[in-house]
């Protein structure tokens, strides 16, 4: 039990992290992918989910939750940057963030689809 909220843990902290700092970066084109990434992995896992039954179907609702979830954190994530920017004096400059490869996008859709894989084959 306490490795399945430590998992759950971890991938909002992720989530949350990737928001501010992306959004810092001004980089929102791989946010807005990440995000619609989640939440299509989100819908796919609950509709696999609503066509099973058992504990295969509960896997999926689960799955779906924990993207929903992972992209309601992304979210937050830039909505605390957006704040933390909206309320701070700041002269126009180059962002703060250097834009590097975007790994962690590619983790959370990676993350999405691996949720979904795995409703598949549960």
């Amino acid at each position: 039990m306490i490795l399945f909220q430590a998992v759950i843990g971890l991938v909002v902290l992720w989530g949350v992290w990737t928001g501010a700092t992306r959004l810092a970066a001004r980089s929102l084109r791989p946010l807005l992918a990440a995000f619609a990434a989640l939440l299509g992995g989100a819908l796919a896992c609950w509709l696999i989910g609503l066509r099973k039954t058992d504990y295969s179907g509960l896997a999926g609702t689960l799955l779906a939750f924990l993207l929903i979830l992972t992209a309601g954190s992304v979210a937050f994530g830039a909505a605390l940057r957006w704040i933390h920017d909206a309320t701070r004096r700041r002269i126009p400059s180059d962002p703060e963030w250097p834009l590097t490869r975007p790994w962690d996008i590619w983790g959370l859709c990676g993350l999405s689809a691996l949720a979904v894989i795995a409703s598949l084959l549960a």
